[in-house]
């Protein structure tokens, strides 16, 4: 393009072919044009259509990825062109005729009690349906039609056409009118029709006899016929005469103290009670489809007995009964009973040490030097001492612990005491208590000083999950050092085991050094043996370990809520130390960023 300047006035003169720039900028300068344009045009029909009334404003146009996968307004209704078969079927007899109802195809029965499709089904099967009918009435369109002008007039006896569902059990038919002087519809030619499609079961003769009858009987799809569907049978139940789980609940008094005589979740029952009624299964009830096959079914299955420790069914297995006296625990899917033990006064040298496989009730105290164990729970309604104390079940310890630094209290499940004075504690579930006075605690859930005093003093308290405490440490700035976090009990235990190890190993290096003998041999062997067994154990430990830290890393961190601390408090979480130097009140210490914080 070149500029020619004379005076005032500019010429341009173009090149005779145009440059590919100069294409190019005029491409892009009706293009923006164009696009204003049409942005100018959709503001301007968006004003319109927002400023009509609701009722004149015309519907927004979807395409098919926009529309929503809803259901027909009409999902049991054919929808079919003007130019379908069936609809020139109709004009032709409606011209013959003179007058004729309109085509009204429906996949719905009204008579029926129910439904043979849910909508769902309707509007899948409704494909299957049009198809069909457009095959039939060409067919019949086809025959109807007169070959040539000269030939003459055709004449079609009325014709039934039947259409079976995808799953057969519904059959429908319709009826297409006679053209000419052929015969009107007959009950015979809807039997015909039926046995030509195999329709053999569930056929409405009442109505195969009434449709020739209707005035409406072409263009018309009725349901003829209904198979069965097949019910399958019901699973077995256990219907539970006794709960599963039990609540614990603390009693507390007016004075905010709890009364631990009454702690207890035990279940007593007798011999011969019911615990549970096992409901036996049912019977599933083939189908047969309208084909007259049968459609297979499913029988229920039988329900398996919760049947554990000291139960029995009973000789119709209707029921599940207790084997003997004792108290009642669902464990392991299993309702077992443990027996129990009453033991009227102290355990002292009069009763010896107690080890049994049930529960064990003591009325009076647990005195020094003495073991108690139970495979099931342990109740205390006296004072212990430096004894020691495992119980498979829940421990509970009416009026405390005063241990002198010897007692251990063990238990697999809760422990629920007074006070605890001078004792290692083991608990692998929650421990409750109104105070902690020099213990060693390891607890595998969370611990709970809130009612009585509530107060931990001296000692450490090693918590998985929660430590809620009304007071840490005392005014005499008592070291008291709480650690959150990892798995104690099975920590404590593994470290004791690794220990034993160690000295089983130092043991055996000392024998080796003695001269050969029949003691020496006899020593060596059992000590070899006992260490392979323990070393095993070790490695079940680290394994178990390493997935419960895994899963308690995945989990709500650890915290400790107190209303005071003392200075001489120490909180440990992960390799994280904090000190308490001031008296602190209403605080929540959590790990963040890997440092122990205290929040308000």
């Amino acid at each position: 393009m070149f500029l020619a300047f004379e005076g005032s006035e500019v010429s341009v003169s173009m090149p005779n072919k145009p440059s590919f720039i100069t294409k190019f900028l005029e491409f892009r300068f009706f293009s923006h044009k164009f696009k204003f344009a049409r942005k100018k045009k959709d503001k301007a029909e968006r004003s319109e259509r927002d400023s009509a009334p609701a009722e004149q404003r015309k519907p927004l146009k979807l395409s098919e990825r926009q529309r929503p996968g809803s259901l027909p307004e009409d999902p049991y209704g054919l929808d079919l062109s003007v130019e379908h078969p069936v609809q020139q079927l109709w004009r032709l007899r409606r011209d013959e005729t003179g007058w004729l109802p309109a085509p009204q195809l429906r996949l719905e029965a009204p008579d029926a009690e129910e439904q043979p499709f849910t909508p769902k089904e309707a509007a899948v099967e409704i494909t299957g349906v049009q198809t069909f009918l457009a095959s039939a009435a060409t067919a019949r369109l086809g025959k109807a039609a007169p070959k040539s002008e000269d030939a003459p007039p055709v004449n079609l006896d009325a014709q039934v056409v039947v259409y079976v569902a995808k799953l057969p059990l519904s059959a429908w038919v319709m009826a297409f009118p006679p053209v000419g002087e052929g015969k009107e519809l007959s009950s015979k030619d809807v039997s015909a029709a039926l046995a030509s499609a195999k329709v053999t079961y569930g056929i409405d003769e009442a109505f195969v006899e009434d449709l020739p009858n209707r005035e409406d009987r072409y263009f018309r799809m009725y349901l003829v016929a209904q198979g069965l569907k097949p019910v399958p049978g019901k699973n077995g139940e256990v219907e539970d005469l006794y709960p599963r789980t039990s609540e614990r609940q603390l009693p507390v008094d007016e004075y905010d103290r709890v009364d631990y005589t009454a702690v207890g979740n035990t279940q007593n029952i007798e011999k011969d009670t019911v615990i549970c009624n096992i409901i036996p299964p049912t019977q599933g009830v083939p189908g047969r489809n309208v084909l007259g096959k049968e459609l297979p079914t499913t029988n229920g299955v039988p329900a398996v007995a919760p049947m554990g420790r000291n139960t029995l069914m009973s000789q119709d297995g209707s029921q599940l009964l207790a084997g003997k006296t004792g108290s009642l625990e669902f464990h392991g899917n299993k309702f077992r009973i443990n027996p129990v033990i009453q033991i009227s006064g102290n355990v002292d040298y009069s009763t010896g040490s107690v080890n049994f496989l049930g529960d064990v009730h003591i009325t009076g105290d647990v005195c020094s030097g003495f073991t108690v164990r139970a495979m099931g729970s342990i109740k205390v309604d006296g004072v212990v001492g430096a004894c020691t104390i495992e119980a498979g079940g829940d421990l509970v310890l009416a009026k405390g612990v005063q241990g002198n630094s010897q007692a251990v209290m063990r238990a697999h499940g809760d422990i629920f005491a007074k006070y605890l004075e001078n004792c290692n504690v083991y608990a692998r579930n929650d421990l409750h208590s109104e105070c902690i006075v020099g213990c060693q605690v390891y607890c595998d859930g969370s611990v709970y000083i809130k009612t009585g005093r509530g107060a931990i003093i001296g000692g450490k308290t090693w918590a998985a999950r929660m430590v809620e405490a009304n007071v840490l440490g005392s005014r005499g700035e008592v070291r008291t050092t709480l650690t959150l976090g990892g798995v104690p009990c099975e920590d404590v235990e593994r470290s004791m085991l690794a220990a034993e190890i160690e000295e089983m190993e130092n043991e055996l290096a000392e024998l080796d050094r003695q001269p050969e003998n029949p003691a020496k041999a006899s020593r060596t062997s059992k000590l070899r043996m006992k260490l392979s067994v323990d070393r095993l154990k070790l490695k079940q430990y680290d394994k178990s370990l390493e997935a419960k830290r895994e899963a308690s890393e995945k989990g709500l961190g650890p915290r400790l809520i107190f209303d005071v601390a003392h200075p001489g408090t120490r909180i440990k979480m992960q390799e994280d130390l904090l000190r308490i130097r001031t008296e602190t009140h209403h605080c929540t210490a959590m790990l963040v960023d890997g440092k122990v914080r205290l929040m308000t």
